[in-house]
């Protein structure tokens, strides 16, 4: 291939950037239908490009909000880059959008077949009027070899009147007249690609940019000091089978503004993702521990960590209940950022109100913050006892509290208390045993009464019974008969009484 055509294909890569992508500020806007499918995909090549947007609060990209009169960028040369083919090419360069329908850019490039494939210089752009319809051809020169591997190396774009300037470190390579100063609305931009290859393994670096800058339209320049991604696809590319990864990335410094890598290797990235500004972000606390700080990206979110609950003594502790951000609380937590941030945990000293009772259930233990007012008790004042005694009516009726609380007896078994130290309530109860079981309880003595003296009563009977059948049996040996008339006769007797014959 030769020079003039390699070339003309960085600039149809360029012209037609973001054209398949959702964002719809790109390089250069062009219809869909020029965007090759699948279907055909092996019968076209790919354009695979990545870099990033100059921003503003306005916006990036056609939306910039500030009229550019020139572009600027430092770019590390990487020599040591080789393309599975000869005639593929890997360019990095910086370019600006012009109203009038033309662009022009300027960087380094490295072709096979070019310089024995050293990182080589190039300015290009395309007439006005043509480049949105991606007319006219390559216009623009490519030159010697920029410098030795790892070199930075500025490449920018000037305005004089409505003539444009290529220079590298501050030297013209190139100058052509664009028929306008400025970029209306457009901001700079900085891109890596691989241009017009066949397949998807191509190293593309990572190579490194740095300080995209602008010149304003009193000629004064400034650092971009917001920028986004800008990926994936020109609007002549292929697109990968759903099966495929985009191989390319771009990926910022962290804590560096302005300072990123794009190419091969890093976090796929979608058009308008923050890229820069980096803010810190510090969590500190006087007490416990906390997590959290380092570099975010402007929009990025943050859900600071702290230790929740702080032990001071028995019953008392911090909690966490919210943050700190600059000195001012937050309502809520994470934390989107948009400044350098302090962040703090904000603890609030708590007591442990403890709510006991051997009825019912306990109302109001738990942790609360000093100061604070809460209702504690009992959620009954009478409760029902278990089994055959509560089927009987036996209850517990609530009497009071003793512990921190002396005031009188709540009839309602509940208060209000006041949180200003730890609290220890217990409720009191005095046993109710209602009608049913006293009459029972004395219906019970009085049967028992009555069987204890039948009992009596019976033992009494039988001792009395058992005495009359002693005597009975006793008195016959007390007496003696007549051994002449057989009558009976008394044993302390000396005669019979009957016959009167004597005893011997």
């Amino acid at each position: 291939m030769s020079m003039d055509h390699s070339l003309t294909t960085i600039v149809i890569i360029i012209l037609l950037l973001g054209a398949t992508t959702t964002q719809t500020s790109g390089v250069h806007h062009t219809n869909n239908e020029h965007i090759q499918t699948e279907t055909n995909q092996a019968y076209n090549p790919y354009w695979f490009q990545v870099g990033v947007w100059g921003a503003t609060t306005s916006g990036y990209a056609d939306n910039f909000g500030i009229s550019v009169t020139g572009v600027s960028a430092e770019i590390r040369v990487l020599s040591n880059q080789k393309l599975l083919h000869p005639d593929e090419e890997l360019a990095y360069w910086v370019g600006v959008n012009l109203p009038n329908d033309t662009f022009i850019q300027a960087g380094y490039l490295v072709q096979g077949n070019q310089n024995g494939g050293k990182p080589t210089q190039f300015w290009e752009y395309y007439p006005p009027g043509t480049a949105d319809e991606n007319l006219g051809g390559f216009q623009g020169k490519v030159g010697s070899p920029v410098g030795s591997n790892g070199t930075w190396i500025t490449f920018s774009l000037e305005s004089l009147d409505t003539r444009w300037f290529a220079n590298v470190n501050n030297q013209t390579i190139g100058t052509v007249d664009l028929k306008t100063a400025q970029s209306s609305t457009s901001g700079p931009y900085a891109v890596a690609e691989v241009a017009e290859v066949q397949e998807s393994n191509n190293l593309l670096g990572p190579v490194e940019f740095r300080n995209l800058s602008y010149r304003d339209s009193s000629l004064t320049w400034h650092q971009a000091s917001e920028g986004v991604a800008l990926c994936c696809y020109g609007v002549q590319s292929a697109t990968l089978p759903a099966s495929e990864t985009y191989p390319y990335g771009v990926e910022s410094v962290p804590g560096d503004n302005n300072h990123w890598l794009a190419g091969s290797g890093l976090p796929q990235v979608h058009d308008g993702q923050p890229l820069w500004p980096w803010y810190h972000v510090t969590v500190s606390s006087t007490i416990g521990s906390v997590s959290g700080s380092g570099w975010y990206v402007q929009g990025d979110t943050i859900q600071p960590q702290a230790t929740t609950q702080i032990p001071i003594s028995q019953g008392e502790q911090y909690t966490l209940t919210g943050w700190n951000a600059n000195g001012f609380p937050i309502e809520r937590t994470p934390i989107t950022v948009d400044q350098d941030m302090t962040l703090a945990p904000i603890y609030t000293k708590q007591y442990l109100v403890t709510v006991t009772t051997p009825y019912g259930r306990p109302v109001g233990s738990g942790w609360y913050n000093a100061g604070t007012t809460t209702t504690v008790g009992v959620d009954s004042t009478t409760a029902k006892w278990n089994g055959l005694l509560g089927q009987l009516g036996v209850r517990s009726s609530f009497t009071g509290f003793t512990g921190d609380y002396t005031d009188e007896p709540i009839s309602n078994g509940k208060f209000s208390l006041a949180v200003d130290s730890p609290k220890t309530i217990t409720a009191s109860w005095s046993t109710n045993y209602g009608i049913m079981l006293p009459s029972i309880l004395g219906i019970a003595l009085i049967a028992i009464i009555s069987a204890a003296l039948a009992l009596r009563r019976k033992r009494t009977g039988d001792k009395s019974a058992r005495s009359l059948a002693q005597i009975e049996k006793r008195e016959p040996t007390s007496s003696m008969f007549c051994r002449y008339c057989r009558s009976e006769i008394p044993r302390d007797s000396r005669f019979c009484r009957e016959c009167g014959a004597k005893l011997t």
